[in-house]
């Protein structure tokens, strides 16, 4: 197969990578014994060799040949100095997710229900990453469903438990930390009432059901709800007020006057320190949208008409929002937290869209080519049928899809290029 005919699984994986909400929607926890998490299981295993490479060439971004094989089987994500996923079981059996650092030494694990594939990767009060992972009572093998379901949060450093357990109605929804029940098949986006969880504690700081709250999007501390349709966004811990909608300025340049804003669209990857609104106009359409810092509610980029822009981020704090140009094409516009402020903004030509967020640089696809834009300035380093990263660490070491002779999918760890 040529480096032009990528298999449909290798498109899949990326968008896997790009959509954590989907992946969190697919694994259900839908009885068996429930027992309270303790320390992960230290671990020190080197490294496993890379036997096999991805069909395409790689990134121009990556160094040419791969240093070591990942252990997981489905696209994991960063955190701490290295990199947490799970594995899946050869014949049945529970999940064993890892805590593998930048030189493919895996360090610790813990398993998990097989019904609970869903994680997050977020941060506590004092600004480390967490890990949080799900268990349940429910029994795939006799076809029981869940009657608990909890949280728990760990240090991917060393395993440690750091919070937890908490009980929750069900999987993790997100943005962030936002958990619910998904009802009807697994394939459901419909979710039961959510709860809201602070990263650095655990403890549900809200909850759809005490009634007239909608959550909305919740990023390392950071909380947006609607409250009878105001928007308002809290710091989970000590629940203080950031901002509310009657401190947003409606967006200048609108063909129509813009009267009311909500919820835009949620980040494409299930974390975003920014978020996206919708400005109506009398008649109730949509007339702009604005992206907005989380914490500050500073407005930090705008863009007209109904079109919903795209939206991803990392847990770093950098976002990057893709809609229409005024002028015909793309605008692409790269954002970062603490201080919230704009770092670049670049018109692109109709056609690639905006799938993900990974590393030092942003993945915008169309059919079996990555356009790649480096995070730091918005520059295009190029365009290409390359095999590209799912997930990166802080030092540039990135895992790529290879295939896979084993149950589930296959990573390869590449060094940073030139």
């Amino acid at each position: 197969m040529t480096a032009h005919a990528r298999p449909a699984r290798v498109r899949m994986l990326r968008a896997l990578a790009a959509g954590a909400v989907l992946v969190q929607i697919l694994a259900a926890c839908s009885s068996r014994e429930l027992t309270a998490p303790e320390d992960a299981e230290p671990r020190d295993e080197p490294p496993a060799p890379a036997t096999l490479e991805p069909e395409a060439e790689p990134a121009p971004t990556l160094e040419g040949t791969p240093r070591w094989a990942a252990p997981y089987s489905s696209p994991p994500e960063p955190a701490g100095d290295g990199f947490v996923g799970m594995a899946m079981p050869e014949r049945g059996g529970d999940l064993t997710f890892l805590g593998v650092d930048t030189d493919g030494r895996t360090r610790w694990s813990t398993t998990r229900n097989p019904s609970c594939t869903a994680f997050a990767v977020t941060g506590g009060a004092d600004g480390r990453d967490l890990v949080v992972l799900l268990d349940s009572d429910a029994d795939p093998d006799s076809g029981l469903l869940a009657t608990r379901t909890t949280a728990a949060a760990y240090d991917p450093l060393d395993g440690s438990l750091v919070w937890g357990p908490t009980d929750v109605p069900g999987d993790l929804v997100g943005p962030g930390l936002l958990l619910a029940d998904v009802e009807g098949s697994v394939m459901s986006t419909s979710t039961g009432p959510k709860v809201a969880l602070d990263p650095g504690t655990g403890e549900v700081v809200a909850d759809e059901e005490d009634g007239g709250t909608e959550l909305l999007h919740e990023y390392r501390g950071t909380l947006l709800a609607a409250d009878g349709g105001d928007l308002r966004a809290t710091e989970t811990g000590s629940g203080d007020v950031l901002w509310t909608a009657d401190d947003l300025e409606p967006p200048e340049g609108a063909e129509t006057e813009p009267e009311a804003v909500g919820p835009g669209p949620a980040p494409g990857n299930g974390q975003s320190a920014a978020v996206v609104l919708a400005w109506d106009g009398p008649d109730g359409e949509t007339v702009a949208h604005t992206a907005h810092d989380l914490r500050t509610g500073e407005r930090l980029a705008s863009f007209d008409g109904t079109e919903e822009p795209r939206v991803v981020g990392d847990r770093e704090g950098r976002t990057v929002v893709g809609g229409p140009h005024p002028d015909a094409g793309r605008l692409l516009v790269g954002l970062h937290s603490s201080p919230a402020g704009e770092l670049w903004r670049t018109r692109l030509p109709d056609g690639p869209g905006l799938d993900a967020v990974v590393g030092d640089h942003a993945q915008l696809g169309e059919g079996d080519d990555t356009l790649l834009v480096a995070l730091d300035s918005g520059a295009t380093v190029g365009e290409g049928p390359w095999a590209v990263p799912v997930a990166a660490a802080e030092d540039g070491t990135s895992l790529v899809p290879v295939e896979s002779d084993g149950p589930g999918d296959a990573f390869a760890a590449y060094g940073p290029g030139p």
